[in-house]
């Protein structure tokens, strides 16, 4: 409708529509422009961020559970865990103690009458002396302490009883092994006090009635470090030695280079006397250094065969790294390999006689020690760097020794497989 007066609308005055959709019929929605942005200078829209309530500790207990779950899927570890401590108690609690008593004792009994019988029960009496055989001449009884068969022996002269009733003080020896100075300051007490006993019994005959000389063999000044620093070799090489060998195959798996292992067309036995052999030469040479250090710094030198010490020690060292190499197979992880070479060295250090004395220890301790070979290398080395004696006289711990440390390095090779599980 136009009102008069006014000029109808041009053409170019109509707003303009945007032409249809192509293809769009009647009915059909035509499409929405977007909404113009707004201007640089408007005011921005502020958002505002609910807070999530939380109450305290939620992300402490979050981590706690997630590692318990951790620790229950891995049986290893969380058996280590559980076991561990029960062991350790049983081992501090019946192995662990400075009370010697029950020493192995031979004698030689050259009178063979009452008194000396007498002599001897009485001995035995104080319950720190146990005779295990009765030999026929002193160089039997020494032979004897060299071997380690016994600690003490009690000879007496022939002409005992005589001398005993004329009170022209009857000759008692009492030899003491003074590789082990806990056992003969024992047995030196105890001998010391039957002695005394006897002479003061019998004072009323002649004022010296019982002549009763001890004599400590290998050590006469009970000096422990005679005895501590030679064990020291032992325990360190086998410490090192199953610790750095333990994580050899593991290491390999952590860092995915076992795959390249596995393809190359080396064998098992290749493989693993490669990877042990860098070890076995740095065992050596801790053990050099070890008895080179021990002689500057505190005076221990070796009495006997340096050879023999370093071939005997090669046999202790193919069970240490049996050992290591076994628990390296059977373990998943590092932590894992470091867990049980720990587990494995606490009963050694313990049962092997390194600072407690089996001698002291309850029947059921001392079948484990047995099984250790650490406790025969102990006595190898203290037998040729304190005593000075040979092969033949090693020979009950060089035996054993030779088919534990055997025995397990084969176990570990058929535990190891040449394959990713």
């Amino acid at each position: 409708m136009t009102i008069a007066g006014e000029r109808p609308p041009a053409t170019s005055d109509l707003p303009l529509e945007p032409p249809p959709h192509e293809g769009a019929g009647p009915g059909i929605p035509q499409p929405v422009s977007p909404p113009a942005t707004p201007a640089s200078n408007s005011t921005p829209v502020r958002r505002f961020s609910v807070p999530v309530r939380r109450y305290w500790g939620q992300s402490l207990w979050a981590i706690a559970y997630k590692e318990t779950l951790q620790i229950i899927r891995d049986r290893r570890t969380l058996g280590l865990m559980l076991v561990l401590p029960v062991i350790q108690l049983v081992l501090f609690g019946f192995a662990v103690g400075t009370t010697v008593a029950h020493i192995k004792t031979v004698v030689v009994d050259q009178s063979r009458d009452p008194e000396s019988r007498e002599l001897i029960a009485a001995m035995v009496n104080t319950t720190y002396f146990d005779i295990v055989t009765y030999l026929e001449t002193p160089l039997e009884a020494r032979q004897a302490i060299d071997s380690g068969r016994s600690k003490a022996a009690i000879i007496i002269a022939p002409n005992f009883a005589a001398d005993l009733r004329g009170g022209r003080g009857a000759q008692v020896q009492v030899l003491i092994d003074g590789s082990d100075p806990n056992i003969a300051q024992t047995a030196l007490f105890a001998a010391q006090s039957v002695g005394q006993a006897r002479s003061a019994r019998t004072a009323g005959r002649a004022p010296t009635t019982l002549d009763l000389r001890p004599t400590v063999l290998y050590n006469p000044s009970l000096d422990a470090t005679r005895n501590f620093v030679p064990g020291l070799i032992g325990l360190i090489l086998q410490l090192v030695t199953v610790i750095l060998t333990s994580s050899t195959i593991v290491r390999e798996r952590e860092r995915g280079t076992f795959e390249q292992l596995i393809v190359t067309p080396v064998s098992r036995w290749e493989l693993l006397l490669g990877k042990l052999t860098p070890y076995l030469v740095v065992s050596f040479w801790n053990t050099g250094v070890i008895l080179v250090l021990g002689y500057l710094i505190f005076g221990v030198e070796v009495a006997g065969s340096i050879t023999l010490l370093m071939l005997l020690s090669a046999v202790f060292l193919t069970g240490s790294l049996g050992l290591g190499l076994l628990i390296s197979a059977v373990s998943s992880t590092s932590a894992q390999a470091i867990q049980a070479s720990v587990f494995t060295t606490l009963p050694a250090f313990i049962l092997s006689g390194f600072i407690f004395p089996t001698d002291s220890m309850p029947l059921l301790m001392r079948a484990l020690g047995y099984l250790l070979p650490l406790t025969y290398f102990l006595r190898i080395i203290r037998g040729i760097a304190m005593k000075g004696i040979g092969f033949m006289q090693l020979l009950d711990a060089i035996v054993p020794l030779t088919l534990l440390s055997v025995g397990i390095f084969v176990l570990s090779l058929t535990r190891f497989r040449k394959t990713l599980e």
